[in-house]
């Protein structure tokens, strides 16, 4: 077995990375979600944790209207049998690194508190923003300080979100 590549996406990869999105929830909502936003207007990263030549994990981070320089993180697919090998872990690090390596300023999610918070997503940061997703799953993490704390007013996810 060879070691897990971690990369950004190709066009190539995009059907991999539907048919992963689609194991890894079981359903039709973030791939569909997932075409949307890579054939949209919108700023993305898009990452791939690759295995042997098959797509096991991909993560989306897509561009907001709110805060300057804002993403939002959505989806992280991992493969179902590869859950358990921090392959999510990875891609997130890395996804934040190159966040911050283009300069992006802050970075939003809508998950498990437990588990974002592990990479410094904080409720409380996000809790004066407005959003169409509130409550303690709706996290943010600045990438430049004071980039969601002076922040005041709504988010707005792309319109791809809605169908989700």
């Amino acid at each position: 077995m060879q070691k897990t590549k971690f990369r950004p996406c190709e066009p190539e990869d995009r059907y991999a990375i539907l048919a992963l999105q689609r194991r890894a929830f079981g359903g039709e909502g973030e791939a569909q979600l997932v075409d949307a936003l890579l054939d949209g207007p919108l700023e993305c990263i898009s990452m791939v944790a690759e295995l042997d030549g098959m797509i096991v994990g991909h993560v989306l981070l897509s561009r907001l209207v709110g805060p300057e320089r804002a993403l939002a993180l959505a989806p992280l697919g991992v493969d179902p049998e590869w859950r358990d090998f921090l392959i999510g872990t990875e891609l997130t690090n890395r996804a934040i690194a190159k966040a911050r390596d283009e300069d992006w300023h802050a970075i939003f999610v809508v998950g498990d508190p437990v588990y974002y918070g592990r990479f410094g997503f904080k409720a409380d940061l996000a809790e004066h923003v407005g959003t169409p997703y509130p409550g303690p799953h709706f996290m943010a993490l600045e990438l430049v300080p004071g980039a969601v704390a002076d922040y005041r007013g709504d988010v707005r996810y792309a319109e791809a979100f809605e169908g989700v």
